[in-house]
């Protein structure tokens, strides 16, 4: 029987090319491993946010798995973007929107 509950559970690293892997649990995006010139590794998250600087794959693999978007502030967890089309009654000379 599978402990569901231990770090690291239903978590699957791909490799996609030397040094660049993927990290997805129950199929959904973990984040990524970006290995630097130096032989160390980046970490990002799901979001692209950078995790840290790890001298290993396994250390960065491990920090990527256990960062969770519970580790921001409640106003940083869901981010909206809202795009509003304004228009005028007259035409402003270089304006896209006429």
């Amino acid at each position: 029987m599978t402990d569901t509950n231990r770090p690291g559970a239903g978590v699957v690293w791909a490799r996609v090319e030397e040094g660049f892997h993927v990290g997805s649990r129950n199929g959904v995006f973990l984040g990524y491993l970006d290995r630097e010139a130096d032989g160390s590794y980046l970490a990002y998250n799901g979001r692209s946010r950078l995790v840290g600087r790890f001298p290993t794959l396994v250390a960065g693999m491990a920090a990527v798995t256990s960062a969770t978007d519970d580790a921001l502030p409640p106003s940083r967890r869901e981010e909206e973007v809202v795009l509003r089309q304004v228009r005028t009654d007259r035409e402003i000379p270089g304006s896209v929107v006429q």
